[in-house]
């Protein structure tokens, strides 16, 4: 495995995100500073691939833990909306409040410590890459279950209020077309999310079977985690 770039001018090799030559101070490529989040968000609708190597090579990450909460909280309430599914109601008469924050906390350490096992596995492969890297890359991938939380959900709550996340009546006896049609929407973003997994593992990886290892992983840990929260 193998993910450098290659020096112009003494043809040594850098790590990926490396700015400047460390044999000879050389500029390896142009420098990014700063992330706009709107140009980033696009971006990564866009054109992923070149949006996660922006992300990376951007001296300072920002939005990222403001999109990290936003995409949260979005999936706490896919996990309120799984668990209501499978029988598992969640008493948000009492514990609303304590265990949104729970969701958020749990989402937000698993996303953390990706992050930190992306590095630490690929730095066995002999590929250095950094911590706050993988953290943005992976939370700037969440932008379809960012899209689903500003567009979706608020429609989503029009139509069956609380009962949409609290199934008491489920919103399949409400409105049953609208929300099977919600809920397969849904699970595009999840593909959609996956598919950018995918394609950020590969930016820092440049294997294509670590990068669908590793989404794969993630997705089904998320998965995991949706129906197993303890909640209140």
């Amino acid at each position: 495995m193998k993910n450098t770039i290659t020096c112009q001018n003494c043809k040594s090799e850098n790590d990926f995100y490396r700015l400047n030559c460390i044999s000879c101070g050389a500029l390896l490529r142009n420098r990014v500073v700063n992330l706009d989040l709107w140009s980033t968000l696009w971006q990564v609708i866009e054109t992923p691939t070149q949006a996660f190597k922006n992300i990376v090579f951007a001296e300072n990450k920002n939005y990222t833990f403001f999109i990290a909460i936003l995409f949260s909280i979005k999936l706490t309430f896919n996990s309120f909306f799984v668990k209501s599914n499978l029988g598992k109601g969640i008493d948000f008469q009492n514990y609303l409040g304590m265990d949104l924050l729970i969701g958020i906390v749990t989402f937000i350490v698993v996303f953390l410590l990706a992050a930190i096992v992306q590095k630490l596995t690929l730095k066995r492969f002999g590929v250095h890459t950094r911590f706050k890297d993988n953290f943005a890359v992976f939370i700037y991938a969440s932008v379809p279950i960012l899209i689903s939380f500003i567009i979706f959900f608020p429609v989503e709550y029009a139509l069956f209020g609380k009962y949409w996340l609290f199934f008491n009546p489920s919103p399949y006896m409400i409105k049953p077309t609208a929300a099977y049609v919600f809920t397969w929407m849904e699970v595009l973003m999840v593909v959609w999310m996956y598919i950018l997994f995918i394609l950020a593992g590969f930016v820092q990886s440049r294997s294509k079977v670590f990068a669908f290892a590793s989404a794969t992983s993630l997705i089904l840990i998320l998965a995991a985690i949706s129906i197993f929260i303890p909640y209140l």
